[in-house]
């Protein structure tokens, strides 16, 4: 069993670094409105739109020709840690962050680099989970970037110029930024990272022009559902990108675990209100209007940070949400408030008995850990899913989940908050399901209903998003055989698939630059496996490293 708390990657120094190649004819202003409808051959938000589908309307690549596919071009980021970005692009120029905040603008069609940036961290900056960083905002003639050591930058979309850097929080008390900003109307909104070091977590918005903050949305809540002041130290970091509802003006963002994930101070009476959940924000004010809670008194590292979907189902506005404990959720959505309509298990999970007709989950006893007390628990706390995003066909009407089935031995240990060291509070060690040949799997659901159309195995995790088309494509990778991979939406067939540099982490894009479209996504294998899956990861042990960012398109011939 690991008997160590948590473990630290720690970034070295890079020099900071700005070349410019050349400047381009004139950079397409993002305003409000393209954001709120994205054109097809653009790619403007982390997930392609407001409402987080990770779809592309696309079809110029389709079921029939996928098969075709040839890489355009590439580019190394010359870095061995996690590459999990989704690429931006802007009629024809790239923004893509890599590890240790590097940041590249480019061509979106021959690869020609226009300029770049080396983030200059502190030697002293450490993370939970590898130096990843998944990806910009854009809006204006400005490109956003959070950092590793909790900087919001902007800069200059043409040059790469920097606007202003402001200081989001004390990296030393750890609090970082991994995911990518959102922008509503003239707002840079981010969520922190750092729940395994006891920062109390909230979502933050900040001016466009300016960068002074405009409001800040404490996830750890001084309501009574925490012992003490415990919720000053109590996690709950929101560090993936929310969705927005641009008919109720809507704010949705998941949170993280309670930190430490075991505290003999608590009962289960304490159901540590925001932790583990998806909330509801005002965007103007920062209120948090409404929220439910997937894992109440959360013990397994069940993140909830996992994407709210924005879909309507049945005629229902609702949010739709693979969480990290196995079970998928449909929620219904209505002027800020959240409320829960029926979840599924979509993974090996043994946690709860069932999720109740309120929405509150029935906990099985046994399988709960504490100080002293040694369970088995499934999933293990890397998830059923993690961060890698799912995606959603409105064609086909599912949602195409990257799951993971494995399991773990956790008990409680005891542990102080001391500013800046790691706040976990649990020995853990995870093994695979017994039985099973396989723990990734890329599966097809059914959000109205839960029930799984495909589903394809890999012997690997999957650690990749995963990206749908208009053509009726599903694209995603995979770890063990460094794949990227195309299926078929409705039926699941695998169509085509290219070997690339190392394992695929990254989430990927489609766009189209004068009428071709393009497939992109970065390999580069990191992130928390090697860090974290114990005696799992071993199943990715001669994975090869180095960040390479591929750009596919049909063969002309």
């Amino acid at each position: 069993m690991m008997k160590k708390s948590v473990m630290l990657l720690t970034a070295t120094a890079f020099a900071m670094g700005l070349s410019s190649a050349h400047a381009t004819d004139s950079y397409s202003t993002v305003t409000s409105d393209r954001l709120k409808s994205p054109e097809a051959s653009n790619w403007l938000h982390w997930r392609g739109n407001y409402e987080g589908w990770g779809y592309s309307p696309l079809d110029q690549i389709n079921t029939e020709n996928v098969a075709d596919l040839e890489v355009a071009w590439t580019i190394s980021s010359g870095v061995n840690q996690g590459h999990e970005a989704a690429p931006i692009v802007n009629d024809g120029m790239m923004f893509v962050t890599a590890a240790y905040n590097k940041l590249y603008a480019m061509d979106a069609a021959t690869g020609e680099l226009i300029w770049d940036y080396e983030r200059q961290l502190p030697d002293d900056v450490a993370v939970c989970c590898d130096v990843v960083n998944r990806g910009v905002a854009v809006h204006g003639d400005t490109v956003y970037m959070g950092t590793l050591d909790a900087h919001l930058i902007a800069f200059d979309a043409e040059s790469g110029k920097i606007k202003w850097d402001i200081t989001v929080d004390n990296y030393k008390k750890r609090y970082a930024i991994s995911s990518a900003p959102l922008v509503v109307d003239d707002k840079i909104i981010v969520g922190v990272h750092g729940g395994e070091y006891g920062v109390r977590g909230y979502v933050g918005a900040y001016e466009a022009e300016t960068g002074a903050e405009v409001w800040k949305a404490h996830t750890a809540v001084d309501d009574g559902s925490w012992p003490g002041d415990t919720h000053e130290t109590g996690g709950a970091a929101p560090w993936l990108t929310g969705t927005y509802d641009q008919d109720t003006h809507t704010l949705y963002w998941g949170t993280g675990n309670p930190s430490p994930w075991i505290d003999p101070a608590r009962g289960e009476e304490h159901d540590l209100h925001h932790s583990v959940s998806v909330i509801a924000i005002d965007p103007d004010n920062g209120e948090i209007t409404d929220a439910y809670q997937y894992s109440p008194s959360d013990a397994w590292d069940y993140d909830g940070t996992n994407e709210p979907m924005l879909i309507d189902i049945d005629g229902q506005p609702s949010i739709a949400s693979p969480q990290r404990n196995g079970w998928l959720y449909r929620l219904a959505r209505n002027e800020g408030e959240v409320s829960f309509v029926n979840a599924w298990p979509y993974a090996e999970t043994n946690i709860f008995k069932e999720v109740g007709s309120d929405g509150r989950p029935i906990v099985e006893a046994a399988n709960r850990p504490a100080i002293g007390k040694t369970v088995d628990a499934c999933p293990a706390f890397l998830g059923a899913k993690n961060w890698n995003p799912s995606a959603y066909d409105p064609n086909t009407g599912l949602m195409y989940v990257p799951t993971n089935e494995w399991c773990m031995k956790i008990r409680g240990a005891q542990v102080e908050y001391s500013a800046g060291a790691p706040y976990v509070g649990a020995e853990f060690e995870m093994y695979q399901v017994p039985g099973n040949d396989h723990v990734g799997m890329l599966q097809a659901i059914d959000p109205a209903t839960g029930e799984t159309a495909w589903s394809q195995e890999f012997t690997a995790p999957v650690w990749s998003g995963v990206l749908t088309t208009g053509g009726g494509v599903v694209f995603s990778g995979n770890l063990d055989e460094r794949k990227f991979m195309a299926f078929d939406a409705e039926n699941g067939e695998e169509l085509w698939s290219m070997t690339t540099n190392s394992g695929v982490v990254g989430t990927p894009v489609s766009y189209s630059v004068d009428g071709e479209q393009y497939v992109a996504v970065w390999s580069g294998f990191g992130g928390a496996i090697p860090l974290w899956a114990g005696p799992v990861a071993e199943l990715t042990n001669n994975i090869p490293m180095g960040g390479t960012l591929w750009v596919f398109k049909l063969s002309e011939s």
